[in-house]
This record gives structure tokens, C-alpha cells and sequence, in this order.
């Protein structure tokens, strides 16, 4: 049995849909995952596969550091499992982030029904949402390109030497000292942009507030597929963060 746990909270909008106005003012169901690094030793492939198997969307974002081509990855069946399980009759949109920026060159470009951007926006229920992988916003030696390759490169090497997961060990130590003012950072440079959406840190979060001229902002991050196997859903302008848990159980000695 599939089970998903609303872990936040919803942007507030209002509910009425006019089928003679564009899609934004109407129902449709878009999913944002994100650092899901297929390819990498630890990511949640079990997870991811039953994730994608059963969720419903009209278009599916995906937010950057989809398959880790910055380690040294390894493509199994599974891989290929998981990338046949997506619905390429709906709009796919791929945010190119920091560990898949082998993709780069593809911006601007559309493979069948996937579509390679570094920025995704666009409006629904009269509010602006603006969706990126988040590597742009890092700070000191964490913003050189080549550093970070070479970490990762590194990193790579000892998960499969030393059989240990350094991403999760270093998102969950990120997470005890993460403070406000990096997420205040990026919506200083998203100003006009009423629910601003990254992944990146692999901290899955969402912040709400109103500004001085009393508009509602919203800040969310997608969290990853190493550690917490979170998404964000937006439909009816409603935009919620959420868990994904395959709840076990046991029925006549067998797994369901």
C-alpha cells in the first residue's frame, strides 16, 4: 500500500476556474521532484520507481540533479525502469541543475515531450511562480564549478570504497545549522515572484510570509530522493509539500 503525508502547508488562492480563460485559471495537477541522482550508490530507486508508477500529473518538473552525471554513476535496469515509468504523453520539463549540467547544451530544446530549461515560471490563479535548481544561489567556494565537481568526484569514490552514504550524513548536519537568512538570500533575488521553488540543499522546507505591501510569498524546497523522498504538488494554484512513504504491510504471510 502507497502512502503520501502532506508535511506543510498550502498557498492560499482562490478556487473559481473559468474554462473560457488560459490553463492557469483552471484545474491541472503539476509534480516537482528534484536531487532524486539516478545513477549515484545511495539514491531511493525503489522509492522513486513506485513514486513515479503511481502518481497522477499533467505535467511533471523536474528540478535538477536528476541523474548524477557529475559521480561516476551506474546505469542498471532500474534506471531504465525508472525513466520508461514516466508519462512522456504530459509535459515534461527537465530544470537542469548542477550535477546533470552535462545537459546544458540542450536548453532551449525539446526531446519528445521533454522540454531542457535552467528556469521554469508561469502563473496559475493569478500568482507568479518561478521554479530553479538552486545552485546559482550558493555562496563562497561552494559557487566554483570546479570545486564542487572535484568534491563530488571525491565523494563518489568513497561512497563505493567505504560503502557510506556522505550525502545523507552531510544534508542531516547542513539541516541542524541551516539557518533563515540563506532562504531571505534567495528571495532578495526573486522579488516579483510570488512562490519561488528550488531543490539543491536536499532540505526540504517551505517558508510563507507577507511583504511590505501585503502580498502573500512563498518560499519551498523540494528536499531530494537521497534522504527524505519529498515532492511538491501545485494544482488549483495550491501548492503543497509532501512525503512520499511505502507503508508495508502483511497480509496471509505475504507484502503488499
Amino acid at each position: 500500500m502507497i502512502s503520501r503525508k502532506d508535511i506543510l502547508y498550502d498557498t492560499p488562492v482562490s478556487y473559481n476556474c473559468n474554462i473560457n480563460k488560459r490553463e492557469d485559471t483552471c484545474s491541472m495537477r503539476r509534480v516537482i521532484i528534484s536531487d532524486t541522482h539516478i545513477g549515484s550508490k545511495f539514491y531511493r530507486s525503489k522509492e522513486l520507481l513506485k513514486f513515479l508508477k503511481s502518481e497522477k500529473y499533467d505535467e511533471l518538473i523536474l528540478a535538477g540533479d536528476i541523474i548524477d552525471f557529475i559521480k561516476i554513476p551506474v546505469f542498471t535496469e532500474r534506471c531504465l525502469e525508472i525513466i520508461s515509468s514516466v508519462d512522456y504523453d504530459k509535459k515534461i520539463v527537465y530544470v537542469v541543475g548542477n550535477h546533470d549540467d552535462s545537459l546544458l547544451k540542450l536548453i532551449g530544446k525539446s526531446v519528445h515531450n521533454v522540454e531542457f530549461v535552467k528556469r521554469y515560471e508561469f502563473e496559475s490563479f493569478g500568482r507568479k511562480f518561478r521554479i530553479e535548481h538552486g545552485d546559482e544561489y550558493d555562496k563562497g567556494v561552494l559557487h566554483n564549478k570546479l570545486f564542487v565537481k572535484f568534491l563530488s568526484i571525491m565523494q563518489g569514490i568513497l561512497e563505493v570504497v567505504f560503502n557510506f552514504d556522505f550525502t545523507s550524513w552531510w544534508t542531516e548536519k547542513q539541516i541542524k545549522k541551516h539557518k533563515l537568512r540563506s532562504v531571505i538570500h534567495i528571495l532578495r533575488h526573486n522579488p516579483n515572484i510570488d512562490v519561488f521553488i528550488m531543490g539543491h540543499t536536499h532540505i526540504p522546507e517551505a517558508v510563507i510570509w507577507i511583504d511590505e505591501d501585503q502580498h502573500i510569498k512563498t518560499y519551498i524546497n523540494s528536499g531530494d530522493w537521497m534522504t527524505h523522498q519529498t515532492y511538491v504538488t501545485i494544482e488549483n494554484g495550491v501548492a503543497r509539500l509532501k512525503k512520499f512513504e511505502i507503508i508495508e504491510t502483511i497480509v496471509d504471510n505475504r507484502k503488499i
